[in-house]
């Protein structure tokens, strides 16, 4: 490999490594890349639970319920599900639900454009609550 190319790879993964870090992400997705379980990463909690699509959903409508957060979308099968919610405040809440299989679903919650980690993990706490 030529000097110029090693410097060209080397300031690439420096670029990256630098954006990473400004946006708070690279810890988390170091993390990610080993572990099992909830994730948060880019702005987005993520969870697989082992319940079918349609429990997940059930038990993420009533824990919005729980918080007092209203439901102002919702779209299902039995394989994904999308809702949307929204605080007080009229920050949005995306949840996306989907099969990984029979018995596995995967969660995904983004609180506002660029997250909100304790918010997200309190709205996965609630729905938890209800599996």
């Amino acid at each position: 490999m030529s000097l110029r190319k090693i410097k060209t790879s080397s300031l690439g993964l420096l670029l990256a490594i630098t954006l990473l870090q400004n946006t708070g992400c690279f810890l988390v997705l170091g993390a990610a890349g080993g572990a099992a379980g909830t994730v948060y990463v880019m702005g987005k909690l993520k969870d697989e639970i082992s319940a079918p699509v349609p429990k997940v959903h059930q038990a993420t409508k009533a824990g919005l319920k729980d918080l007092g957060l209203p439901i102002r979308e919702d779209q299902s099968d039995k394989l994904t599900a999308k809702l949307k919610s929204e605080f007080s405040d009229g920050t949005d809440v995306w949840i996306d639900i989907e099969s990984k299989s029979d018995t596995v679903s995967q969660i995904s919650i983004r609180v506002g454009l660029t997250g909100d980690e304790a918010k997200s993990r309190k709205i996965l706490e609630a729905l938890k609550k209800h599996l």
